[in-house]
């Protein structure tokens, strides 16, 4: 019992490591500025929740056995880091909320319930795209640009190719690294 305790707080500790990597080492002036983005909280969130479901969709990867010959979905410990990722995203929105000037909290919290409501369609909006570039962009289209007629094809083209670069190299990272020594450099959005 003692070392499943530990173990979870392990892991725990992965997941808050690996969540913390996308604000400590993400541009976001770059998103901004490059794919002509709101400087706002909106945009910084959006932003944010694109890298943490890259974060998800790796560690979902953690749990697909094959002993049988057939790939199959275990829940494991990618499972419990995942959610420990999405845990921490939300202890940081919610602090980031709070320091918001004249942020009131009734209005906050219901802001909180909407986000949430967001990020859990942009989840399944970018899962659906995972194999199809245009689905891909549609959900892109749909979250960053809010289906305005004005946004660039470019644009929405750029943030597809960073996708795809960037879970080709977190597909390269061990699995046994990223669980036990998560340090990961997330990608330029300059160079898509």
């Amino acid at each position: 019992m003692l070392r499943n305790r530990q173990l979870s707080r392990r892991l725990k500790l992965t997941g808050y490591v690996l969540y913390e990597s996308v604000p400590d080492k993400v541009a976001y002036n770059e998103w901004f500025e490059k794919l002509e983005l709101p400087d706002t909280f909106a945009s910084w969130f959006i932003v944010t929740e694109l890298h943490v479901w890259m974060l998800l969709v790796r560690y979902m990867a953690v749990d697909i056995s094959s002993a049988t010959g057939k790939k199959k979905y275990v829940k494991g410990d990618g499972y419990f880091v995942r959610n420990c990722i999405i845990e921490a995203q939300w202890a940081d929105v919610g602090n980031r909320i709070k320091m918001l000037e004249g942020a009131n909290p009734a209005i906050a919290k219901k802001q909180v319930t909407e986000l949430s409501e967001q990020f859990q369609a942009a989840l399944v909006g970018y899962d659906e795209g995972l194999n199809d570039d245009r689905v891909l962009a549609g959900a892109i289209w749909r979250r960053f640009y809010s289906m305005s007629d004005d946004v660039k094809a470019e644009n929405v083209e750029k943030i597809v190719h960073f996708i795809r670069h960037q879970l080709s190299e977190l597909d390269k990272i061990p699995s046994e690294s990223l669980r036990w020594k998560p340090q990961l450099e997330w990608l330029s959005i300059l160079d898509h």
